[in-house]
């Protein structure tokens, strides 16, 4: 998994959260716009970000059991990230856009 150092690194630094490599769930899904819910991707982030999307999750159920979840969308070809979304107990908490 390419972003699994990310993900713990990211947990560590910016949430103060431990996470063991093993404990962190993985998924990858293609996406039409269409198929995607505000929640994960707003529609005005959408248009900017091609169709269909190649979408990948990085999960984690803490201790308090709250869950975080990573979201990635990258290039097909190149596997470039252009865009990610954090997820915490199902309310996007920040997003970051690496396209213009």
């Amino acid at each position: 998994m390419m972003y699994l150092d990310w993900f713990v690194g990211t947990m560590k630094k910016t949430f103060g959260i431990e996470v063991k490599r093993e404990d962190v769930g993985y998924e990858a899904y293609d996406f039409y716009h269409e198929e995607l819910d505000d929640l994960l991707i707003p529609a005005e982030h959408l248009v900017k970000l091609p169709n269909p999307l190649l979408i990948e999750t990085l999960s984690y159920v803490d201790d308090e059991g709250y869950e975080w979840i990573a979201g990635y969308l990258l290039e097909e070809g190149t596997r470039k990230k252009l865009y990610e979304v954090w997820i915490k107990n199902g309310e996007q908490i920040a997003y970051e856009f690496y396209v213009d």
